[in-house]
């Protein structure tokens, strides 16, 4: 299904939403929530205004056809800023001004430049899919930034002074110290005053851990991406075959020559594409597929760790507890309280 968008403002976004697709919302204070037709499948969108310049988007989605939105272009007063994790599923999208799709799966963030607000999302059905999205005004982001800006890398500096007329993005390896923070604002239990305050504190805090990252090991957002569409599409393909695969994956060797490409060049493309080594994407997907297993609650923890390929309890459980803050036990008991 298609729904073209012609935003000026949150809540035009929702209301053109909510009218084509024909789900029910729910609004109260800044927030509102948009919930799927069963037509679609199940889910739902939270949409929340914190502040001027920054608003919060919580994605869940299982879906029962692909959806794609489109977002029409606006004057540049209208550009944005996207900070974008993704915690489960996978999704596509496109910007005017760059020759390629954009491609995040779960284990990722996506910083993005987006002159006017235009550009597509494309939903994938077949799989949960859970975003959170921060949406920045750019002139928020540099007084955000404004005391740290030399410490960050020097093309980084120049997308963010150009948001407004230059699209680029970067693809990085959400980190340890993100991932609890974005299950925090996922299963945030407060309401009301408390409630918006306690998002727009993890908000920040998602931006200030990225900022972290980025200096720590900085690499330069793409304006084009150098990988040709072809090799694109043999690397998702080998991320098929490594996930579909994952209690007995191919070697490198062997996963290289069923795509066709050199063990090198595979190895490059995945860090580019992925922001991750091919075993980090499969480490990254054994570890969500336990997380998601641990909330189901039909096994027990030994034989969670067997499902997704891992023999060894203790290095499950230190594996797990780097990947989301907590062991398989303590989430589990914390999902029960």
């Amino acid at each position: 299904m298609n729904v073209s968008l012609f935003l000026t403002d949150i809540q035009q976004a929702t209301q053109k939403f909510q009218q084509q697709v024909r789900g029910n919302h729910q609004s109260q204070n800044k927030e509102t929530v948009l919930l799927l037709p069963e037509m679609l499948g199940q889910g739902c969108v939270r949409v929340i205004h914190l502040r001027d310049g920054l608003a919060l988007f919580v994605h869940e989605y299982d879906l029962n056809q692909d959806l794609v939105l489109d977002f029409r272009k606006l004057s540049p007063r209208y550009s944005v800023i996207n900070l974008v994790f993704c915690t489960s599923g996978r999704c596509r999208g496109t910007i005017p001004g760059l020759r390629n799709k954009l491609d995040l799966s779960a284990g990722q963030t996506m910083f993005a430049t987006v002159p006017h607000a235009a550009g597509t999302t494309e939903l994938l059905a077949g799989e949960k899919i859970s975003i959170v999205e921060l949406t920045i005004a750019p002139q928020y982001m540099l007084t955000l930034v404004e005391s740290n800006l030399n410490a960050l890398p020097t093309d980084w500096q120049q997308g963010l002074k150009r948001a407004t007329t230059d699209p680029c993005f970067q693809l990085t390896h959400t980190t340890t110290a993100i991932e609890p923070v974005l299950q925090a604002i996922i299963h945030c239990p407060h309401q009301g005053r408390v409630r918006q305050l306690y998002l727009e504190g993890k908000a920040l805090e998602l931006i200030a851990l990225y900022l972290t990252q980025l200096m720590n090991s900085p690499s330069t957002p793409t304006a084009l991406i150098k990988v040709k569409q072809k090799e694109i599409d043999s690397l998702h393909h080998a991320k098929t075959l490594l996930l579909n695969n994952m209690n007995n994956p191919p070697s490198l060797a062997d996963l290289a020559q069923q795509v066709g490409m050199s063990e090198r060049k595979l190895q490059q493309g995945f860090q580019q594409i992925f922001g991750t080594t091919v075993f980090g994407v499969l480490h990254q997907h054994r570890m969500e597929r336990a997380r998601r297993l641990i909330e189901a609650n039909h096994m027990t923890i030994e034989a969670i760790a067997n499902t997704v390929g891992i023999s060894h309890r203790g290095y499950f459980a230190t594996a797990f507890k780097r990947q989301f803050g907590s062991t398989p036990r303590e989430y589990f008991k914390r999902l029960s309280s």
